[in-house]
């Protein structure tokens, strides 16, 4: 059985994961597993290094690949936050909740 459980866990090996922001503008992603929540303010990404919310004005995602796990993202990108913890609320931390009702 052990060997059943090892085979699947080297299939399922993890990308590196990788942020490269080029002038507050663009910003390019590796190791995405999925893009839990967008908007033109906020995206959240749950990546191979846990979740990352990328917070901003004009966001857009201008590629989305999760075959390959990229995602590009341009517009005027003001903060990034990373957090292991991964609730039911949509990807989203309570801390993260916490912080925009204050």
């Amino acid at each position: 059985m052990n060997n059943i459980n090892n085979n699947v866990d080297e299939k399922r090996s993890r990308k590196p994961h990788n942020v490269v922001i080029s002038n507050r503008r663009q910003m390019t992603v590796s190791g995405v597993i999925r893009v839990d929540n967008f908007n033109e303010n906020i995206i959240v990404v749950i990546t191979e290094a846990g979740q990352m919310t990328v917070e901003g004005v004009s966001l857009h995602i201008s590629k989305l690949s999760l075959e390959t796990g990229d995602m590009n993202i341009d517009g005027d990108i003001t903060g990034l936050l990373y957090s292991n913890e991964i609730s039911d609320t949509g990807g989203k931390s309570s801390k993260f909740l916490s912080k925009l009702f204050k």
